[in-house]
């Protein structure tokens, strides 16, 4: 039976990877689309607020998870890798006609202000984000993005 296990464990991590890889595989905006991904437009975004937002940062040096109110108003939490420091984060968001998110806030902890703006795609239950539209734009995965409850 123990000579058995290996060849099961590999089938089985051989068959996992062949469903989940086609979700994760994309790297560029074309694929996405190739695959079914739709880009959201400004009301798809619109009807996800208020919404919840987590995800590593492009950089990859920390992540946040921020909430986008009905008002513009952003508010929520980034971590910082390197120095294992959490920050505030407050700030304002808009939505362009053409579905771009634009989400300038500031770190107050760190004093530190971002202005980035996003495009914004669904494919399945997943949702990804690109500086830029161009098919050859690489993308990224974004952790949650959910539409929450009003209190």
């Amino acid at each position: 039976m123990k000579s058995c296990q290996p060849k099961l464990l590999m089938t089985l991590i051989a068959t996992l990877t062949a469903l989940v890889a086609p979700v994760y595989a994309q790297s560029k905006v074309g694929e996405l689309l190739e695959k079914g991904g739709k880009q959201l437009s400004k009301s798809d975004v619109l009807e996800l607020v208020p919404l919840r937002y987590q995800s590593e940062w492009p950089n990859g040096q920390g992540e946040e998870e921020l909430f986008f109110t009905s008002d513009g108003n952003i508010t929520g939490t980034g971590y910082h890798y390197g120095s294992r420091s959490n920050s505030p984060a407050t700030g304002q968001w808009k939505v362009d006609e053409d579905g771009r998110v634009c989400t300038p806030k500031t770190f107050t902890a760190w004093n530190s202000s971002t202005n980035m703006c996003w495009y914004l795609y669904r494919l399945n239950d997943g949702y990804y984000s690109t500086a830029k539209s161009d098919l050859g734009s690489r993308v990224g995965r974004i952790n949650t993005l959910e539409k929450v409850a009003v209190q």
